[in-house]
């Protein structure tokens, strides 16, 4: 039996998170909430239950039902109905709402199962670092539908991460009847992974505190995963007033409402003293809060925008312009792993992660051949699971480690994509309060090698259109050792790698006196990578412009070549190293000089070249950016055809731009703006 002291504590935190959600849901009937809610009422015994066990070390990722969770945990109730009414003094300054919140060690976020790979990745690197901390992860009964649930239970096992799922089986999944949507038994899902589990049916809070004592205590003493099921019933509809449940069956489970559980314990008159005085506390906080300004975006945005200032300070502050230009002409595979090695020394929380990048095999494409042998317990073979791969990578970062993911192809970059744009991309900007997500994905890409269309794509114009996440794409005419090497020495939030595979077998282009071969050769510095201008006379006036990035360099080159030869005209490349976030200011610097007529009547053609597919592509961007500075009057754009690549070079080489085909679209341009 526990002490009244205990009961009574308890029973005033259940009440208090009780008439929290309904003052919520009476807030949004009266129409002064907006967006949405999803509310605890019945299930508060879990939470309660499980935070008595709580450690400051702790962490805790929490789902879209989540108010419940961070009231139990000691998350001030001011802040969350603050954030949830969009008010200043907002958790979050009211960016998250009432899905995605931070508080401390406290974490949520409203996509069903993309909580549960960053939980594991948290609680793995507090294995990596020796920390005694337990990582608590809730998810429901509906989340079970979620592949990546599996992924994660496997990863958790297989590295033994000490992680606590939480399955709060309230037998619905918003609508729909747990029998509908969850085959076979609950707990032989994570049992089939080796993780013990064990599952309790009750809405007893002392119960549940001791089944909860149990769970932690297997996670702190083995360190390995535990999964605790509760079954429960949620007495409220899914989200405020969308509830189709048959009133007798939710009739029946306000017999078993843990408030009459607790009220049984503490007595009535204690239970309704605590409802009154937590009314009067929410009622006040209301008041006070319907007063206070609404948070300004601007305001937020301006404030991001200088804490990403100073961030773009400190890289530029180890940035060395001069030492972007390569000196060996190494392979660009060699010196990645060159790179990857040399950090991994001086930075012992590189973590490398990817499938089968482990010795003898040592990754695809070899890039990370002998860094096991040498760093055994930091180069991990992953389970063929991306999204797992990705969402673990973000636990770690936010736990201080440096993961470094290989995508073995960057085809499967898409089935990380939920990760990129939902969690990794997100977090800084939804939880503010100097949250990071340094994490580093490397995504071989590109054609040349006739693997089929789903090995050859190039998929970086799907990543440039996430908030908050930085492309850059390689080339050989840099140094990739100096340019790998800032990259990951300076990284502060998700970045995306893209390595083109063909290129991996080619040699860094020297530069002496200036020039790479026929080109003079100039660099501007940005904030993550470097542009480049290459040109075969730097005094005369191109007539035209051609930005290209990755495989497409060389492609380029040889037809300003051919240009130059054969029809005197001369065409100058920009090469694009940083693709997003998008560099507008350093193609205004670029492109605003006399070298480029811009401010002549024969103004120099413009266009793009791009191995990915032209519908949506990276030369939209471009040409958009330059047409709303009012930058050039004529643009063209070159890509692969608008169809999946085929298998096989012969047929790969029909619909990848060849040289033949850039000199065409650039004399045709080039001609058409002669007549005009």
């Amino acid at each position: 039996m526990f002490s009244m002291e205990k009961i009574e504590r308890q029973a005033k935190k259940m009440i208090e998170i009780r008439t929290f959600e309904e003052t919520i849901l009476r807030l949004f009937s009266e129409n002064k909430l907006s967006g949405t809610t999803h509310t605890c009422i019945g299930q508060e015994a879990t939470a309660v239950g499980i935070m008595e066990h709580i450690a400051p070390e702790d962490k805790v990722f929490s789902n879209h039902r989540c108010h419940g969770h961070y009231l139990a945990y000691g998350g001030p109730m001011e802040s969350l109905l603050a954030e949830i009414m969009s008010r200043e003094s907002g958790l979050c300054q009211g960016r998250g709402g009432s899905q995605h919140i931070h508080y401390r060690n406290f974490y949520s976020n409203g996509v069903q199962g993309g909580i549960v790979p960053n939980a594991v990745g948290m609680a793995w690197a507090d294995r990596l670092h020796d920390e005694p901390g337990v990582t608590v992860v809730f998810i429901g009964d509906g989340t079970l539908g979620q592949g990546l649930v599996y992924e994660s239970f496997n990863m958790a096992s297989l590295y033994e991460c000490p992680v606590l799922f939480v399955i709060e089986d309230n037998g619905y999944a918003m609508s729909t009847p747990r029998d509908k949507a969850v085959s076979g038994e609950i707990a032989l899902r994570p049992a089939a992974f080796g993780i013990e589990t064990a599952e309790i049916t009750s809405n007893d809070v002392e119960e549940l505190d001791l089944a909860f004592a149990a769970a932690f205590a297997y996670v702190r003493t083995h360190r390995k995963p535990f999964c605790q099921i509760v079954h429960n019933y949620r007495l409220a509809a899914h989200s405020k007033g969308d509830d189709v449940r048959d009133a007798a069956e939710i009739e029946a489970w306000r017999k078993k409402d843990p408030i009459v559980y607790i009220e049984e314990k503490a007595g009535r008159a204690f239970c309704d003293q605590c409802r009154q005085e937590s009314q009067q506390k929410l009622d006040a906080l209301v008041q006070k809060l319907e007063v206070q300004p609404w948070i300004s975006i601007d305001d937020y945005t301006a404030e991001y925008v200088r804490q990403r200032d100073e961030d773009l300070q400190m890289r530029r502050s180890r940035l060395r312009p001069q030492h972007f230009f390569s000196d060996k002409n190494d392979r660009v595979l060699t010196a990645i792993h060159d790179v990857l090695e040399t950090k991994m020394e001086t930075n012992p929380e590189l973590l490398l992660l990817g499938e089968d990048i482990c010795d003898p095999y040592g990754g695809a494409f070899k890039v990370t051949k002998g860094l096991s042998t040498l760093y055994p317990q930091r180069v991990i073979n992953t389970p063929i699971s991306e999204a797992a791969m990705a969402g673990v990578s973000v636990g770690l970062a936010l736990n201080h480690v440096l993961p470094v993911v290989e995508i073995m192809f960057g085809d499967f970059v898409s089935l990380c994509f939920d990760q990129l744009l939902n969690h990794a991309g997100k977090y800084g900007w939804v939880y503010g309060d100097g949250v990071k997500v340094p994490a580093i994905y490397r995504i071989p890409s590109g054609g040349g090698r006739g693997y089929g269309p789903t090995h050859s794509q190039s998929l970086e114009k799907y990543l440039i259109g996430m908030p908050m996440i930085t492309v850059v794409a390689l080339t050989q005419f840099l140094d990739v050792r100096e340019l790998y090497g800032n990259l990951v020495d300076c990284c502060q939030g998700p970045l995306v790698i893209v390595e083109n595979k063909k290129m991996y077998t080619e040699r860094m282009r020297v530069c002496e006196d200036g020039r790479i071969g026929d080109f003079r050769a100039q660099v501007s510095a940005l904030e993550y990578a470097p542009m480049l201008r290459l040109s075969l006379d730097e005094t005369s006036q191109a007539d035209a412009v051609l930005v290209t990035y990755g495989g497409m360099v060389q492609t380029a080159l040889d037809a300003a070549q051919r240009l130059m030869i054969e029809e005197e005209i001369q065409l100058d490349v920009i090469v694009m190293t940083q693709l997003a976030p998008f560099p507008a200011k350093d193609f205004e610097a670029m492109f605003l000089t006399e070298k480029y007529g811009l401010t002549e009547e024969r103004a120099a053609r413009i266009g793009t070249l791009e191995e990915g597919n032209l519908s949506g592509g990276i030369g939209e961007q471009v040409i958009a950016c330059l047409a709303e500075r009012g930058i050039g009057r004529n643009y063209f754009r070159i890509a692969s055809k608008d169809i999946p690549i085929p298998n096989g070079i012969a047929l790969e080489s029909q619909m990848i731009p060849t040289v033949d085909e850039v000199v065409h679209m650039v004399k045709e341009s080039v001609e058409l703006g002669r007549l005009v």
